[in-house]
């Protein structure tokens, strides 16, 4: 047995294969192809005429010119009237009465505030014109006090004036004048008395020129006491003190 004969083929199942499958396209595309080429004949049909029929002339036919439609108008759209709302004659009332209400209270709280405002100012005026009459009545009792007070200085200034005139003529009624004094001589004293009119101390304060004249006048205070003095107490308390001024003329100061 020949040994090439026996080896076997790998690749001779897979040509047979392939082989089998290009015949089996192949025939297919044949089929299908001429299936597809294939189609029934035309019919048509065969009149038979005795004579030939006579030839007419056809009229020229003229084109009928085209009709043009005319353009479409866009349909007016005619606006819905919407129907009235038309509320109840109650709620109407009611709103009606709620407006008035809220208008009536306005005015009324309008009126209330001017009230209160014009009774403020009102006050206030009547507030004003007491403090005025006060200050009006303070004034007129300051210058009835002033006035009292002015006149009681005056009254007193006029007795003590007068006090010290008295006291004055006593002392010079008790002066032993010594000779050549000139009648403008004056010596001014401060005397300090007791309330009974007593002369508890008296100092020169200012000399006349004149040493016999300055020394008699002294002499003359204490020879003088008591001296005359008001009977008001509180015009005593001025004279404590006093500062006179004494001269042999007739005329004092």
């Amino acid at each position: 047995m020949n040994t090439a004969l026996a080896y076997p083929e790998p690749y001779r199942f897979s040509a047979g294969m392939l082989a089998l499958a290009v015949h089996l396209c192949f025939f297919a595309i044949l089929y299908f192809g001429f299936r597809w080429q294939s189609h029934p004949p035309d019919a048509f049909m065969v009149e038979m005429w005795d004579n030939l029929p006579n030839a007419e002339v056809v009229p020229e036919q003229v084109p009928t010119p085209p009709v043009v439609a005319p353009p479409i108008q866009p349909a007016k759209i005619e606006p819905v009237p919407v129907p009235k709302v038309v509320a109840p004659v109650k709620a109407d009332i009611e709103l009606h009465d709620k407006q008035a209400k809220k208008l009536e209270a306005e005015k009324k709280t309008e009126a209330e505030r001017k009230a209160a405002e014009k009774a403020k100012a009102e006050t206030r005026a009547k507030r004003e014109a007491e403090l005025r009459e006060e200050e009006a009545s303070l004034a007129r009792r300051s210058e009835v006090k002033n006035r009292i007070e002015a006149e009681n200085r005056a009254a007193i200034q006029t007795q003590v004036g007068r006090y010290q005139d008295m006291i004055r003529t006593k002392i010079r009624r008790n002066i032993v004048m010594p000779p050549d004094v000139p009648g403008t001589a004056e010596a001014t004293f401060k005397v300090t008395l007791l309330p009974d009119g007593s002369v508890l101390d008296v100092v020169l304060l200012k000399s006349s020129g004149n040493s016999a004249y300055d020394n008699a006048t002294e002499r003359a205070i204490y020879k003088a006491q008591p001296l005359p003095l008001p009977a008001d107490a509180t015009l005593q308390k001025m004279f404590r003190e006093l500062k006179l001024n004494i001269s042999p003329g007739e005329t004092e100061r």
